[in-house]
C-alpha cells in the first residue's frame, strides 16, 4: 500500500516512529483490567506518573493466558458514543519492550477490540479476534519470532502472512530482546504493521513504510466496551506449551506507549 506518511512527518509522527528510544511521556489511558488462567501465569501491571510495568507470561498449562487491557480516557475522540469506537478515525499505537516465545504452540497479540474485563483470551490455536478490531499477533515462526496482522469486520478476517520485524528477534525464536512496532487502522479498512529491527539495546527507531498491510478492516462505529489496547500471552487449547516460560512480554517504567487518533 506504499508509505502512508505523505509529506513532511509531523511531530506526532516523529514520536510515534521513535516510540523504541523516547523516553518522554505519554499518553496516559484511563484504568485497566487484568486476568488469567493456568499454572505458572505471571500478570502484573502498574501505572505511576505516566508509566507502566507490565510483566505477564502465558505459564505451563494448555489454554494458559495472561491478558491485560487499557481504557483510554479521550473518549471524545476514540469513541463514537458510549461504550463504541469509532473505526472511521485514523487509529495508531506505537509500543515498545521486551518479548520472549519459547514455545512453538503459543501466542502473544496487541489487539483493540480485545474480549474485555470478563472474558478469557482466545487461545493461541483460536481466532485473534471476536468482535470488530485490528491487532498484530506474534508467533514462532522458522525458528524466529515473527509478526502478522489480524482484523475483525463483519467476520474474523483471514490474518496476513508473517514476516520478521525487519532481521527477527535474534537468530533463536526465544531470544528475550527489545522491540517496538506501530499497528495502525486508517479509517478507510487498512490496517497495517509498521515495525523496527530488535536490539540488545534501547534504541530503536520504526521505519515509516509498512511492513504489512492488510485490508477489509473495520470502518465505522461498534458497540462495544472492548476498547484497547489489550495484551495477550496465550498457549493453545489443548496442547501443553513446548517450552517454559512460553510466552512472555515485559514493558518497563522507563517504556512509552503512544496512542495517536485523528
Amino acid at each position: 500500500m506504499g508509505n502512508f506518511f505523505t509529506g513532511p512527518i509531523s511531530t506526532v509522527d516523529q514520536k510515534l516512529l521513535n516510540i523504541g528510544r523516547d523516553i518522554g511521556g505519554r499518553l496516559g489511558f484511563g484504568g485497566q483490567y487484568a486476568l488469567s488462567a493456568g499454572a505458572g501465569t505471571t500478570n502484573d501491571a502498574s501505572q505511576s506518573n505516566g508509566s507502566f510495568n507490565v510483566n505477564m507470561s502465558a505459564g505451563t498449562a494448555a489454554a494458559g493466558y495472561a491478558k491485560i487491557g487499557y481504557y483510554d480516557p479521550l473518549e471524545t475522540d476514540f469513541q463514537y458514543g458510549a461504550s463504541t469506537i469509532d473505526y472511521s478515525r485514523r487509529i495508531r499505537f506505537a509500543f515498545q519492550g521486551m518479548m520472549y516465545i519459547g514455545s512453538t504452540n503459543s501466542r502473544i497479540r496487541v489487539v483493540f477490540g480485545g474480549t474485555g474485563n470478563s472474558t478469557a483470551a482466545p487461545a493461541a490455536d483460536a481466532n485473534g479476534l471476536t468482535a470488530k478490531g485490528f491487532g498484530v499477533e506474534f508467533f514462532v515462526v522458522s525458528g524466529l519470532v515473527q509478526a502478522r496482522l489480524i482484523g475483525f469486520n463483519a467476520s474474523y478476517l483471514t490474518p496476513s502472512s508473517y514476516t520478521t520485524l525487519t532481521n527477527g528477534f535474534a537468530s533463536v525464536a526465544n531470544s528475550n530482546r527489545y522491540f517496538a512496532c506501530m499497528i495502525e487502522s486508517d479509517g478507510t479498512g487498512n490496517i497495517n504493521l509498521y515495525g523496527a529491527e530488535s536490539s540488545t539495546v534501547r534504541n530503536i527507531s520504526i521505519s515509516p513504510t509498512p511492513l504489512l498491510t492488510l485490508t477489509g478492516g473495520p470502518t465505522n462505529s461498534t458497540s462495544s466496551n472492548r476498547f484497547g489496547p489489550e495484551i495477550q500471552c496465550v498457549n493453545n487449547a489443548t496442547v501443553a506449551p513446548t517450552a517454559s516460560p512460553s510466552a512472555s512480554l515485559k514493558m518497563f517504567a522507563t517504556d512509552n506507549w503512544l496512542m495517536d487518533i485523528q
